[in-house]
């Protein structure tokens, strides 16, 4: 865990599948009463914003919005860019505190939170595991033994301490952090953000298969969103009706489509900070949903890290709205948290 004081969002693939029927008009048409749409690259995947409204939008402005939010995002987070904020961070060779945004301290919280709550298998510190396991490139594969082990030693939230809102220390020089398992999770809340800045109260955002909406469609029904069925490629397992009233995420963590195969053995790409390994149990994905996409994603990783038995009960002892599914036989069974079954009717199986 982090250590606090003074104290007063490789890649991790998610995905849902995005459901909602897009009339696909230029962003500069004006014309209400239909569905509009902003789309593009980010972050290694793509993004889109959908919104409908009656009022006047200024659409190349919130264009322009989004590019810079994005811009600004990936030269705060990215670990592909050494003139990141957090690369410096994890380049720097000291013991001594460094200043950092109040948003990247606030992204830490929240890990160190998430950590604690779950037995440690949510780990922004695995950077030097990702990377040993070559899950950050083109080719994974199984590392030694006596390199694992000297990879395991630099892992662990323990080895640093939040000073304040805006610094941090690292307990040991050569610890890295990365965010990428919560990236685009803070991402779609900051796009969110920007809608609501617009006036939009009708929208849908999402970047890489994470998901935030708010409102209805305009032919008054509900965002729809879908569970990926593991086995089809694009096609729901479930589907959901997104609430009406607050902003709302449905984010998705998966094994299944990240993974490699060496020696006859599946290693999927969710590590387990615990042991340096892949995690290796029936558990093949873990939805949350909650109105913060920045922890329903960090809960997402957490969840999928503890396994189909320890997931299911640390989702439900902190009352998470989490649906699991797991592995069973030659298919697969949902898991539904009693949250979740109360807030999430399924609109069709």
């Amino acid at each position: 865990m982090i250590r606090r004081v003074n104290r007063n969002p490789s890649p991790v693939f998610r995905t849902a599948v995005l459901l909602a029927a897009t009339t696909w008009l230029a962003a500069c048409s004006g014309r209400r009463h239909e569905i509009q749409m902003i789309d593009g690259l980010a972050q290694g995947t793509t993004y889109t914003v959908q919104w409908w409204t009656d009022a006047e939008l200024d659409v190349p402005a919130m264009a322009r919005a989004i590019t810079h939010e994005l811009d600004r995002i990936d030269e705060l987070l990215s670990n592909y860019r050494p003139d990141s904020v957090l690369e410096r961070f994890n380049a720097a060779q000291t013991l001594e505190a460094q200043a950092l945004p109040a948003e990247l301290v606030a992204l830490l919280r929240l890990a160190d939170d998430v950590h604690r709550a779950s037995d440690g298998c949510f780990d922004p510190t695995v950077r030097p595991l990702v990377r040993l396991w070559g899950f950050d490139g083109e080719t994974p594969h199984v590392p030694p033994d006596a390199e694992l082990a000297a990879a395991r030693e630099r892992v662990g939230l323990d080895k640093v301490e939040l000073v304040d809102a805006e610094h941090a220390r690292k307990l040991a020089a050569d610890v890295e952090i990365d965010m990428a398992s919560i990236g685009q999770g803070y991402t779609v809340a900051r796009l969110a953000g920007i809608a609501e800045k617009f006036g939009l109260t009708d929208y849908l955002v999402e970047i890489g298969g994470e998901i935030a909406g708010r409102g209805k469609r305009p032919d008054g029904r509900g965002w729809h969103v879908g569970i990926e069925d593991p086995e089809r490629s694009g096609a729901p397992l479930r589907v959901l009706s997104l609430p009406a009233g607050d902003m709302t995420a449905v984010i998705t963590s998966g094994t299944y489509r990240h993974f490699f195969e060496e020696n006859g053995k599946v290693y999927g790409h969710i590590l387990d900070p615990r042991t340096g390994r892949p995690v290796d149990h029936a558990l093949v994905s873990a939805t949350v949903a909650d109105r913060d996409p920045t922890f329903a994603a960090a809960w997402g990783t957490a969840l999928l890290c503890l396994g189909p038995d320890a997931g299911a009960a640390a989702a439900e002892k902190l009352g998470l709205a989490a649906v699991l599914i797991v592995r069973a036989g030659e298919g697969f069974e949902q898991r539904e948290t009693a949250r979740f079954k109360a807030e999430w009717p399924s609109e069709r199986n």
